[in-house]
């Protein structure tokens, strides 16, 4: 039986794992992969733990619904023929209309190096710079890293006496990323005076672990870290130079505890702790809908983390696990411009290479898009709503089963040389393009790989960023409710892995609305009661659950199904190229049935 390490490929913490059996068979024989174990090796990431997703991974691989026959027009077909189905069409659409016609979406199911074939296939096969990282929830933290760099930004004062740990959580990355939980509640515990700071307007899984709650309305993060960071400033003597000095220096309190919801006397006893830590983490994990603006979020607690004067370590942490290695290696190419092709109508086919915007964004301008789509090409994982209907349909292998290298995080790479065979009948998205190029008649070579990566941004764009925020949080003072998305640690990202799992199936088969006790006592609501959710975006009918999780006007619903997202509308931020989401005003009302 032989042992196969790898790294488990459903979240950004690229968990270390080790696969036991052989190489693929229909059955369970000592020639197919039969276990997994966790990689306890002494210097194993996280101390060789996996979350029920990670420990899922051999039913991921090898799940009975994965597809591994390639479809056109809905009938099974061969790839070869499917090759050929897909050349033709895209041929003419290119000749018909110019290669902007045709947009390339990516996902994270990519490779550092088949995102580099991809932009090379754009480019030299199709004619186009109109491709797009379609990630949402990453992009703005990217995309703000790259254009801030703190690396200028240092503490004042020396580094406190004792041992004392301070723990910042920005969100949810108990539910996002489970085996952070086993790092923050180990320190926790190490030692009296150890605290966890958590932000965020829910309780949820990371915030029940929390000494100290900050408590910010919908969508306040970014207010609540620009107060920390001011008071830490204040407190310390630390100076902030360049924009982010103007923009602290620009806010004034009553703005920051309107925005945020947190009184000033509460956010500089938050810095003093921070202060006064001998080592502060921090870790800001994202997620669709969930901040107000993330990549200010991103910027403002690495800045408030910077200036503290203990050992300090920053961790953004991304929804999935290579969108950051492909975001740099595009390096920006066409994002925008390929978003705004797609609201305006402008693509007639597409190439959809590892995501199905279905689960990704299924907001109105994609949905009408793919609708009017006149081709569309997909690689995919499952028979989701992609694979359902587009006109050509590539069985795509997953990234365990790929060679390459991902980047789960800044500075951190990951070369799979080790994996198991792909599942009989898939191919890599990277085989599937070199192929499909030569059939379109271009000898599509192997790429170089060259990365975006430096920061050598000077934040140019953070007083805009601000009044944008500032003037979103405020339209939602006047919001009968405000959505906010709800992570379920079963669940991974949009959900369109783990939504095929069986232990998600048992624990979250379907999406809640979690209401607040205000709304449920003023609408009379019960357990299980149904209510129609409706936005800017759209609408929903979903069961209800009260808890005392929320407060005020405030609801939650499963952000890992296609139902809720499609209530988070579709605002592109023309200026950084990018889809803004945040916190949403929704309007609740009882429906007697469930469509």
């Amino acid at each position: 039986m032989s042992e196969i390490r790898s790294n488990c490929s459903i979240c950004s913490l690229a968990c270390p794992l080790i696969l036991k059996g052989g190489g693929r068979s229909p059955i369970f024989t000592n020639k197919s992969i039969l276990s997994l174990e966790w990689d306890d090796s002494e210097d194993s990431k996280y101390g060789g733990s996996l979350c029920a997703r990670g420990a899922a991974m051999v039913e991921f691989v090898s799940h009975p619904d994965r597809l591994n026959y390639p479809f056109v027009l809905g009938e099974r077909s061969t790839y070869e023929a499917a090759v050929k189905e897909a050349a033709k069409n895209l041929s003419v659409v290119k000749g018909e209309a110019g290669g902007d016609a045709i947009g390339v979406m990516i996902g994270d199911n990519l490779t550092n190096e088949e995102a580099a074939l991809a932009l090379k296939f754009a480019r030299d096969v199709i004619g186009t710079e109109n491709i797009a990282l379609m990630a949402p929830d990453d992009v703005p933290l990217f995309r703000a890293w790259m254009e801030y760099d703190l690396s200028g930004l240092g503490p004042a004062g020396q580094k406190p006496v004792g041992e004392k740990q301070v723990f910042l959580l920005v969100g949810d990355p108990f539910s996002e990323h489970p085996c952070t939980a086993r790092a923050v509640a180990a320190g926790k515990y190490a030692g009296r005076g150890n605290e966890v700071i958590a932000i965020g307007p829910e309780k949820n899984h990371s915030a029940w672990f929390a000494n100290r709650h900050l408590r910010c309305r919908p969508g306040g993060e970014p207010a609540v870290l620009a107060g920390l960071l001011k008071a830490a400033a204040a407190k310390s003597g630390a100076r902030l130079t360049g924009e982010l000095g103007k923009l602290i220096g620009s806010l004034d309190w009553n703005e920051i505890e309107r925005l945020g919801g947190i009184s000033r006397d509460d956010l500089e006893g938050a810095a003093g702790s921070m202060l006064g830590a001998a080592s502060v983490e921090t870790y800001v994990s994202n997620i669709f809908g969930r901040f107000g603006a993330p990549g200010l979020t991103s910027i403002l607690a690495e800045a408030v983390t910077r200036i503290c004067p203990g050992e300090t370590v920053f961790n953004a942490q991304f929804v999935q696990q290579n969108t950051w290695g492909i975001y740099s290696v595009l390096a920006g190419a066409g994002n925008g411009k390929a978003l705004a092709n797609i609201a305006s109508g402008g693509v007639q086919a597409f190439v959809l290479l590892g995501l199905d915007p279905a689960s990704v964004f299924p907001a109105a301008p994609v949905e009408k898009a793919l609708r009017n789509s006149k081709f569309t090409v997909a690689t995919q994982l499952f028979r989701g709503q992609a694979a359902s209907g587009a006109n050509v349909v590539i069985p795509a292998a997953t990234l365990v089963e790929k060679k390459g290298t991902v980047s789960p995080s800044f500075g951190e790479d990951i070369v799979r040389e080790e994996t198991i065979a792909p599942l009989a009948g898939t191919v890599s998205d990277g085989q599937f393009l070199t192929d499909l190029a030569k059939e379109m008649g271009v000898g599509l070579a192997a790429a170089s790989v060259e990365r975006k990566t430096a920061r050598t941004g000077a934040g140019e764009s953070l007083a805009a960023d601000w009044a944008g925020y500032a003037a979103e949080i405020k339209s939602l003072e006047n919001a009968d409710t405000v959505l906010i998305p709800w992570s379920e640690a079963v669940h991974a990202a949009d959900g369109s892995i783990s939504r095929n799992l069986l232990w998600s199936k048992i624990t979250c088969p379907e999406p809640e609305l979690m209401v607040s006790r205000q709304i449920a006592e003023e609408m009379n609501i019960s357990d299980g009661d149904l209510l129609k959710v409706v936005s800017e975006g759209g609408e929903a009918v979903l069961a209800a659950r009260p808890t005392g999780k929320l407060e005020g006007k405030t609801v939650a619903a499963t952000i890992h199904f296609p139902s809720v997202r499609k209530l988070f509308p579709w605002k592109l931020n023309e200026r950084h190229g990018e889809i803004s989401l945040a916190p949403v005003a929704v309007t609740l009302g009882r429906q007697s049935e469930k469509n």
